[in-house]
C-alpha cells in the first residue's frame, strides 16, 4: 500500500491540475465529469502532462501482467510460502473472485486512468496552436499510443462474466473484447502517423498480437512482417524506487512472498540449467518445512517489464509458420530466440513446443492467460473467472452493466 501512496503523492500535482483529484478510483472514469484545468491546455505543460501519461502506463502494465499472471498458471498462491496472507491473490489464483475485492479495483482503475489520460491528450492537443511541431507530433503519438494500450488492456484482461471479455468506457454501454481490439487498432493505426521507424515496427508487433489472439492468422502475419526485428531494444514501462515500483517485486518475489511461481518452472530449469537465464528462480521452504516454493527473481523493485520485444515477434511468426505447415521456418526463428540468451539449439518444433517456448520466453509478462485461453489450455474448473472481473465499483456507478 505504501508504494501506492507514494506514486499518489508523486503525480498529486497533476491530478489535482487535471481534474480536482477528487475520488479518482471509483468507477470507470471518475475524473470524466471533472472540469478541466485550462492551465494543463498549453504548450509549454504538455511535457508534464506526457509523463503522467507514461507513469498511467507503468501502473496500468503493473497490475494487468501481475495479477493475470495469478489467475493464469504462471504463479500460485498458498499460504504456506513464508510471507503469504493476501486472501485477495488467493481468490485470483482459484478464478473464485469477488467483485468487491479491492486488488480488482486497483486494476480497473490503473487501466481506467491511462485510458482517461490518453484521451485526455489528445483533447488537449486539438486545442493547442503549437509552435514546436516534434512536441505536437509526440503529443498526438503518446495520446494514441497510449489510448490503444488501454483498450487492449481492457479487451486481454477484463471481463463482464467469467467467460466475455471487455468493459465499457467512460461510464457508457459494455463493450466486448473484439470490439475493443478493433478499436485499439484503430488507435495504433492513428499513432503511426506521428511514429519514427523503431515505433512503427513496435506498434506493427502489438497489432499483429491483437491478431494473432483474434485467430486472424493472415493480418497477424502481415503486421508482424513488418514488427521488431532481431536487435531491436523492447518496448518497456519503467519502474523506480522514487515513485511506482515493480509490483512482481513488490508483492510477488522474494521481498514479499505473497506468490509463488508454478512449480512447472522449476522443472524447466531443472532440465535445462540454462533456462535460469530466462527463468531467474529462488526456492525457499515452506513454513510448514513440508514443501519447497520457487520465487522469482526475474524482477527487483525497477526492473522495467517489456509490452513488446523482437523475441515475442519471431513467436508470432514461428506460431504462424507451424500453422501453416512450415516447422522448417518455425524452428529458425525459435533457434534464432534461444541464441539469444545463450541456448542450444533445438532440433524440432511442433506446436507443444512453440507453447512451451512461449512459456518461458514470455516468463511473468502478462502473456500467459491469453495464450490459455486462445489455445484451450485453461487449468482451473469451467466455471471460474478467465478475466480479471470488472470490479463493483464500476458496476454500481455505470447504469448500463449489471
Amino acid at each position: 500500500m505504501k508504494k501506492h501512496l507514494l506514486f499518489i503523492i508523486s503525480v498529486c500535482s497533476l491530478v489535482m491540475l487535471w481534474s480536482g483529484c477528487e475520488d479518482w478510483v471509483t468507477s470507470t472514469d471518475p475524473l470524466g465529469g471533472q472540469v478541466q484545468d485550462d492551465q494543463l491546455t498549453t504548450e509549454s505543460a504538455i511535457p508534464f502532462v506526457l509523463n503522467g501519461v507514461w507513469g498511467a502506463l507503468s501502473e496500468a502494465t503493473n497490475y494487468c501482467t501481475a495479477c493475470s499472471d495469478l489467475l493464469a498458471d504462471q504463479m500460485i498462491q498458498d499460504y504456506d510460502v513464508p510471507g503469504s496472507g493476501n486472501s485477495q491473490y488467493e481468490e485470483i489464483d482459484k478464478g473464485d473472485i469477488r467483485l468487491d475485492t479491492n486488488t480488482l479495483h486497483r486494476v480497473y482503475s490503473a487501466v481506467s486512468e491511462l485510458r482517461f489520460y490518453a484521451d485526455d491528450v489528445l483533447r488537449r492537443a486539438g486545442e493547442i496552436n503549437f509552435q514546436d511541431s516534434d512536441l505536437r507530433d509526440e503529443t498526438l503519438f503518446v495520446g494514441n499510443f497510449m489510448g490503444a494500450i488501454a483498450r487492449y488492456d481492457y479487451a486481454t484482461y477484463i471481463g463482464l462474466t467469467e467467460n466475455q471479455g471487455g468493459s465499457p468506457i467512460d461510464e457508457g454501454p459494455f463493450i466486448p473484447s473484439a470490439e475493443l481490439y478493433d478499436l485499439a487498432i484503430g488507435k495504433f493505426q492513428e499513432a503511426l502517423a506521428y511514429a519514427d521507424a523503431y515505433r512503427i515496427r513496435v506498434i506493427n508487433s502489438m497489432i499483429a498480437r491483437i491478431h494473432l489472439f483474434e485467430g486472424d492468422y493472415a493480418n497477424a502475419r502481415t503486421f508482424a512482417l513488418n514488427g521488431l526485428v532481431n536487435g531491436d531494444d523492447p518496448f518497456q514501462a519503467s519502474y523506480n524506487a522514487a515513485d511506482i515500483e515493480n509490483l512482481y517485486w513488490e508483492d510477488m518475489g522474494v521481498i514479499n512472498a505473497e506468490c509463488a511461481i508454478d512449480p512447472r518452472f522449476n522443472d524447466y530449469v531443472q532440465a535445462n540449467p540454462d533456462e535460469s537465464v530466462r527463468i531467474p528462480l529462488q526456492s525457499v521452504e515452506g513454513m510448514s518445512g513440508e514443501n519447497t516454493f520457487y520465487l522469482q527473481t526475474k524482477y527487483d523493485r525497477e526492473t522495467p517489464i517489456s509490452l513488446m520485444s523482437w523475441q515475442e515477434n519471431e513467436l508470432m511468426l514461428a506460431e504462424l509458420d507451424i500453422r501453416d505447415g512450415n516447422p522448417a521456418s518455425a524452428l529458425t526463428r525459435i533457434n534464432a530466440i534461444r541464441a539469444s540468451h545463450g541456448l542450444a539449439d533445438l532440433a524440432a518444433v511442433d506446436l507443444g513446443v512453440l507453447i512451451e517456448e512461449r512459456d518461458k520466453e514470455l516468463f511473468l509478462t502478462g502473456a500467459r492467460l491469453p495464450d490459455q485461453r486462445r489455445m484451450d489450455m485453461w487449468h482451473l474448473a469451467e466455471d471460474t473467472w478467465r478475466y480479471l472481473p470488472i470490479p463493483h465499483t464500476e458496476r454500481n456507478a455505470n447504469p448500463n452493466i449489471d
